[in-house]
């Protein structure tokens, strides 16, 4: 004999998956820390590239130090969410890869433009104070793509996507 279920059981059935697919969303999304460091390191770089502008090799070694640590700290993050929960690409879909390639232009043009700005009327520290604009870019607006991401996954995830 098949036992019917009530309309109330099969929506609070459904509450429940929706809050833990909610759960499973949220633990891939980028923490606000990560950006604090991302900017840190981005601005430790430009200071680095400013005060060694004639010993190539320091900058060099400053360039490699710097992307080791944005892989590794990257990394870090994506495989600790990866581990408490696999999520599946279908939920950032290609236009959340297109907000995330803008915020990157945006931070990445916006620093670039300064600091070539700043340089061209002869400011000596034009990189790390570009940088430093380019950092406020990405401590304001990261927390703000994670969110926008956040609602685009959960969209996606109501659509079936």
């Amino acid at each position: 004999m098949s036992e019917q279920v009530r309309p109330d059981e099969a929506a609070q059935a459904l509450a429940q998956i929706r809050q833990q697919q909610q759960r499973v969303i949220d633990l891939a999304m980028l923490p606000t820390w990560y950006w604090w460091i991302v900017a840190a390191l981005v601005v430790g770089l430009s200071a680095t590239v400013d005060a060694a502008r004639q010993r190539p090799v320091v900058i060099a070694l400053a360039a490699v130090a710097f992307a080791l640590a944005i892989a590794g700290l990257t990394i870090r993050v994506v495989l600790g969410a990866w581990r408490r929960a696999q999520w599946r690409n279908q939920l950032l879909g290609s236009r959340g890869v297109l907000l995330i390639l803008g915020f990157v232009w945006l931070v990445v043009g916006t620093t670039l433009g300064i600091a070539f700005a700043l340089e061209a009327v002869g400011v000596r520290q034009s990189a790390t104070l570009a940088s430093l604009v380019g950092a406020a870019v990405m401590i304001a607006g990261g927390p703000v793509l994670t969110r926008i991401l956040r609602r685009l996954m959960l969209d996606n995830q109501a659509r079936g996507r």
